[in-house]
């Protein structure tokens, strides 16, 4: 995420002061990084779950056209390396790192803080989606771009079946909480 739509994605971090991170499309971890450097100074501890594709999408012309994958794919080493890092400067902070694909790694679960921004098709978003439901806070990414139709079809479907979803910038953002 570029830093400057960081500055607008960041209140969403306050607004549940997550312990508990998941990104669905970690890539090389950079979105990671600014999260992780911005809530682990707040919070006691902090863990952050990633899951991609990684290297897979090199190449697969096919499943990035599927997935609307513009940034093709990176080694699960270079998201390692920098969670690494992190882990050096805040020992409050731990990781796990999954790679492939979430309908085979995604179990149910739940996270204070849901980043959505792994494959783009309908099918995909909805099982990424049906997996973390239960979470206080997910944000959607290109919730509103119009070549991402999958992320498009689930939002207008979830919204016909009354769940409300607020839209803020390239995001649709769903509040579980009181």
């Amino acid at each position: 995420m570029k830093p400057w739509d960081f500055e607008k994605f960041s209140p969403l971090l306050d607004e549940v002061n997550p312990k508990t991170i998941c990104e669905i499309g970690t890539h090389k971890g950079n979105t990671a990084v600014q999260m992780i450097m911005f809530l682990a100074p707040k919070v006691e501890s902090l863990h952050y779950t990633g899951y991609d594709v990684f290297d897979f999408a090199s190449g697969n012309l096919d499943f990035n056209r599927r997935e609307y994958n513009g940034k093709g794919g990176v080694p699960i080493k270079v998201a390692q390396t920098k969670m690494e890092n992190l882990k050096k400067i805040h020992s409050n902070f731990d990781y796990r790192l999954y790679k492939g694909f979430t309908k085979t790694l995604l179990d149910k679960a739940s996270f204070d803080f849901v980043y959505i921004d792994g494959g783009h098709s309908y099918n995909t978003v909805k099982f990424d989606y049906e997996q973390v439901k239960d979470s206080k806070l997910i944000v959607f990414d290109d919730a509103k771009n119009k070549n991402a139709k999958g992320v498009l079809t689930f939002m207008e479907e979830l919204l016909s079946i009354g769940t409300k979803i607020d839209f803020q910038d390239r995001w649709g953002i769903i509040r579980n909480y009181a």
